[in-house]
């Protein structure tokens, strides 16, 4: 907090703070007396005092905003009677309505803590409200990926012990795989078996993980994320969401050329038809809960700025220095979450004002 400056009329400082607010400024108003027995100092901005022997030192919280408010205040001393300084009655609705709007998100959190052990308000999420208990969309794709994971050998099926003839994981993984690989021998489209009809492809892949800890890391984070937005948006609304961010991260990176055709620094940025795993959905997931609470303040959950950097650093990291991580899958899903952020909070403005 730093201060700008000191006026000697308590009436027009408390009009020059009522106009920094109106301007999205916090400026701190602390009104000092000098009397016989000494000066009495005290945070008396609600009160009626005559202009006389003052001192009213002005606080802002923002050290940001310091330089524009030191503007404002050599403005308002050239000309403190100026009509774009008369707004006492704006400032005094925005502050209603900020009144208002804390009191709405202190009773979500009050709702989500009454509804569930702990009020899931670590993780880095925070401001979370709840809609609904149960989380059923995120319960069922762990389970089918745990499932389809384990039954196929995390993608390095048990190979048959009769020649000739595919073992049942193998069966399964080549049924669940964006592409069959019988398919894809023949000319090498990416898409052969998606043009024969086989549309389950799309979303199958996302139940496939390459090993224990691609499946770990990415169920947890589902958890975290999916649960969040489950009992917000609803279970439909989640399973749109996160099968879509799959969608479109699988099918980014099976369209992104082959490493051959890139320059060595980005061959992280190879694509391939073999795509698995669930973060195209799960960074989607992320995605809208990053732009989300930036369009709508009432927003009941926000990601720390922390984990923000953390994540979007893991993903450079994935692109420059680690290998079979299907990047594009990352970025497809992350942009699809975005948009969708952008998307409904333009669509439905009136749903968290």
């Amino acid at each position: 907090m730093r201060r700008i400056g000191t006026l000697s009329d308590p009436t027009k400082a408390r009009r020059f703070t009522d106009y920094l607010f109106t301007q999205s400024i916090e400026c701190n108003l602390d009104i000092e007396k000098t009397t016989e027995s000494g000066p009495q100092t005290g945070d008396n901005t609600n009160g009626e005092v005559a202009a006389g022997d003052y001192q009213c030192h002005l606080w802002i919280r923002d050290e940001e905003q310091v330089d524009r408010a030191r503007e404002e205040l050599a403005a308002f001393r050239a000309d403190p009677d100026a009509e774009k300084f008369r707004v006492a009655s704006e400032a005094e609705s925005l502050r209603k309505k900020k009144a208002s709007d804390a009191q709405r998100k202190k009773q979500l959190v009050k709702k989500v803590q009454h509804r569930t052990p702990g009020g899931m308000s670590g993780g880095g999420l925070s401001r979370i409200g709840a809609r609904q208990q149960t989380i059923p969309v995120v319960i069922t794709i762990i389970v089918l990926s745990v499932l389809a994971s384990f039954s196929t050998g995390f993608d390095r099926p048990q190979r048959s012990l009769i020649p000739g003839e595919p073992s049942s994981e193998e069966t399964l993984r080549n049924a669940l795989t964006f592409v069959e690989p019988s398919d894809y021998l023949i000319d090498g489209d990416p898409y052969a078996s998606i043009k024969k009809g086989e549309i389950w492809r799309l979303v199958t892949p996302i139940f496939l993980h390459g090993n224990t800890f691609h499946l770990a890391f990415n169920m947890m984070a589902l958890f975290f994320l999916g649960s969040a937005i489950e009992r917000i948006e609803g279970s439909v609304f989640l399973a749109v969401l996160f099968i879509a961010s799959a969608i479109v991260g699988t099918l980014f990176q099976v369209s992104l050329p082959p490493e051959s055709a890139l320059p060595p620094i980005l061959h992280g940025l190879a694509g391939s038809h073999s795509s698995i795993g669930a973060s195209g959905g799960v960074i989607g997931l992320f995605g809208y809960l990053w732009i989300r609470p930036m369009l709508s303040n009432s927003y009941p959950i926000d990601i720390s700025p922390s984990n923000v950097a953390f994540l979007l650093g893991y993903l450079v990291i994935c692109i420059f220095f680690l290998d079979h991580i299907a990047n594009g899958a990352h970025i497809g899903g992350l942009f699809m979450g975005m948009l969708a952020a952008v998307v409904i909070a333009k669509a439905f403005p009136g749903r968290f004002p």
